[in-house]
This record gives structure tokens, sequence and C-alpha cells, in this order.
């Protein structure tokens, strides 16, 4: 099997994408299929686009992190942009732009996965292997998967298996007419389930066990798994899968939290969308140099004397407020994306095993969390979902995962005071100014 050095490929992504008769990008990154894949570089090609896209500023480029983050009690809006100001309001409507892009974002990986599931199968290069091509087609699907399952813990009713809000499942390259997916009825939430469980399944199969943590592993696919059995309400599924994660010798949760985020790929990643300063993120953009997603003042005052967490919050030279620091980066833009982290296995395993009536289990894998924040363990399991929503907001904040947490163990009215409809994000309005589209709106938008 060939060894790609995936950090340099995204370095030069952007020159690639610009220059690459193979990647004829339009202004929406796609890719043209009948231009793409006539050799096995041009898979690669292909592959680096869609890392390209999920780094982009409509979804991992800083979206999907900040627009959770500003709706929930994370952080709160001072700037200028209105799509920012509406995420803070607690009142998005499907006007917002950060809705649209973060929809938008997330099929354009969709797309650029099923482009290449799609293609590699007929491309005719003898030096492209059989072991080569089953493992770009499971690492398709594996952010084919990853896309639908943030578009449908955003969008869709994902607490209700039998609701019929889930996502149009868009399953064939469009060609790069974006059209294409408004044509589509919403699939209900089990089947929306039912694909990504496929595709992770397929995508597990076919991925190497590596410690490359740059680019989508057989572990990545098996922590997707976990967080989707949680989702769906099967612990012990989602047990298991935490499990072979936590247990699995190429991870381990870093000895220092500062360290995860003032160091690269360490061991604490499971997956760390890479950027340079050719390909960038905007993460620092919108909380450092400007003022549109600044800590709340509440979240600030949460936290326990000696938790190693709070110091990822401080002051910025010449910026007035705190600022949240996990992207401290605002030189070059050079900062990763932690799509997937170890501590969140230990909590999607807690959060299992208190379901499963494990109570002891749940709450010794939340101290393994809390203690390395510097923090004296819990001794008891009372009040476990206090503890369990104080641990994740204060470990994960500036990562956009408090929403759909929230919203998994139904507390998001409690804890957030917003109205049960507003648990996920409406349909961007744009859908349904194409003429002949078949979506129905979320209920209550």
């Amino acid at each position: 099997m060939k060894v790609f050095n995936i950090r340099f490929i995204l370095a030069i992504s952007v020159l690639i994408i610009s220059s690459c008769s193979v990647l004829e990008h339009d202004p929406q990154d796609s890719i043209v299929p009948d231009q793409a894949f006539n050799s096995e570089a041009s898979v690669r090609s292909a592959v680096i686009g869609l890392y390209h896209q999920l780094q982009s500023d409509d979804y991992y480029g800083a979206s999907i992190q900040y627009a959770s983050d500003n709706y929930t009690d994370i952080t709160a809006y001072a700037g200028f942009n209105i799509e920012y100001q509406e995420a803070g309001d607690g009142i998005l409507p499907p006007t917002n732009l950060l809705v649209e892009k973060i929809w938008l974002g997330a099929y354009r990986v969709i797309n650029g996965a099923n482009e290449i599931i799609g293609g590699v199968p007929g491309v005719a290069d003898n030096g492209f292997t059989d072991e080569e091509r089953i493992i770009v087609i499971a690492e398709a699907k594996c952010l084919r998967a990853l896309g639908y399952l943030d578009l449908l813990v955003h969008f869709g009713e994902h607490w209700d298996l039998s609701s019929i809000y889930g996502l149009p499942l868009v399953t064939q390259s469009t060609n790069s007419d974006y059209a294409n997916i408004d044509m589509l009825a919403r699939s209900s939430v089990q089947e929306t389930y039912n694909f990504i469980l496929n595709d992770l399944e397929t995508a597990e199969e076919g991925l190497p066990d590596s410690d490359n943590r740059a680019v989508v592993t057989k572990a990545l696919a098996q922590s997707l798994l976990a967080k989707t059995y949680l989702h769906m309400n099967d612990y012990i599924s989602a047990e298991t899968y935490a499990t072979q994660v936590i247990n699995n010798v190429n991870y381990s949760l870093n000895s220092s939290f500062l360290d995860i985020f003032q160091s690269e790929l360490t061991s604490e990643s499971v997956f760390e969308l890479v950027s340079s300063s050719l390909d960038i993120s905007n993460l620092a953009l919108w909380t450092i140099i400007r003022d549109e997603v600044l800590p709340e003042e509440t979240l600030i005052a949460s936290f326990a004397d000696g938790d190693q967490r709070r110091s990822l919050i401080g002051s910025v030279d010449g910026k007035p407020y705190e600022r949240l620091l996990k992207a401290e980066d605002f030189s070059t833009h050079a900062n990763p994306a932690y799509i997937m982290r170890i501590a969140e296995l230990y909590f999607f395993r807690a959060e299992a095993k208190h379901f499963s009536g494990d109570t002891d289990g749940a709450i010794d894998d939340l101290n393994t969390v809390r203690t390395r924040a510097g923090l004296e363990p819990y001794t008891d399991s009372n009040n476990f979902f206090e503890k369990y929503i104080n641990e994740n907001m204060w470990e994960f904040f500036g990562e956009g995962k408090r929403l759909y947490t929230l919203t998994r163990i139904d507390k998001a009215g409690e804890v957030l005071g917003i109205e049960d409809f507003r648990r996920i994000y409406p349909i961007p309005d744009r859908e349904f100014t194409i003429e002949g589209n078949q979506l129905v709106q979320n209920p209550g938008y």
C-alpha cells in the first residue's frame, strides 16, 4: 500500500485545487466526474478536495462549531455579523446564513464523497490496486457518514426514530449540479440512521487501523458508530464501539489538556483536521480577531479553581473581553479542527453506561476526563446528568458539541430554556425557492 503524507497534501491543496485540471473546481469546490477520474493520481486529488471542503468556513473551518456554541450557553455575540447575532439570540430563522452554510457545506462533502465512491471502480489504472481502491472508497464513505450524521443531529429530529423528519439522502454524484439535492424528499430518521450505519460499517471494514490522526481511519469509523448508536439509544452498541477506540493502543487521553491545543496531532486526537498557512481555517477569525464568538460570562464563572481548561479562555493583547484560545494562532490561521478526541469517547461511554444502569462505570469514565483537568474526582454518581452536562461544557467549549448533546439526553429545554422545536435548526430557506423541491420544513419554523 502506498503511503501519502496527508499534512503535506493538505498544505498544498489550495495550489492543487486552483491549478490541477483533475479538480476543475467551480466556486462551490465541486468535482466534475467526467474530468476527474482517469487515474489513481486524479482520485488522490479528489480526496484532497474532499478534505479541503471539510475544513472550509462553511463546515469545520468555523461554522458548525460556532453556530452551536453561540446558539447555546457557551459563547456570546458582540460583533457585527447578523448570522452570529441571530444564533446568539437563540432564534435562528430559515434565512440565517450560518444555517445555510452548514447545510451546503456538509452536502458538498457528501457530493464529493459520492463522486469518489461512484468513480473509483471505473478508474483504468493498473497501478491502482484493489486494496487501495477499497481504502479510498471506505474513506469517502466514512466522510459521507460524518456529513449525514452532522446534518441529522442539527437539522433532523434525531431523537425520534419514528419521525419523518430525516434528511434528503443523496447517494449519487450530482455532477456539480447542487440543485439535484433539492429535488429529493426527506427520508425518515430511521432510514437516515440506517444509511449512516451502512456507510460506517463498510468504512470500518475497509479502513486501516492506523495512528495517522490527520486522515480517516478505522478508529474514526468506530467512534462515529459509537456516536450514532448513542443517538439511537442503542447503549450496548455505543459502549462497545467506544470501548474499542479507548482500548486502541494508537490513542490515549493526553496527560495535559493544554498540550492538545498547543501541539499538533497528539495521542488525544482520533481525527484532527489539519490546517496550514496555505489552507487556513477561520476558527481564530471569529473569536480572536473579531467579536462574533466570545465566551459567555456564565461559562467563565462556572469553572472550579484549578481547572486547567479555564486557561484556554483568556485575554489577547489589544483586544477587549476574554477570548476562546483553543484556536490561538491568529497570525497564520493554521488552526486544526478537533473532530473526534478520545475524551469524547469517554463521554460517549459514560452516557451509555449510565443509561444501561452501570452508574459506577459511568462516573468512573467521567472522572477519567475530569481528573486530567487537575480536579478531584466525583465521589458518587448522584445527580449524574448535572455533572455530565457541566463536564461536557468545560471540556468541549469552542468545539460545537453542546446543542446536540443536550438534545440527545433530553435536557436542551431545561438547560437552554428553548422551545422544543428549536432543538434543531430550520432547513435553509433557499432550499424552498427552487422550483420542484420536495422538502418539508421542520415543524415550528
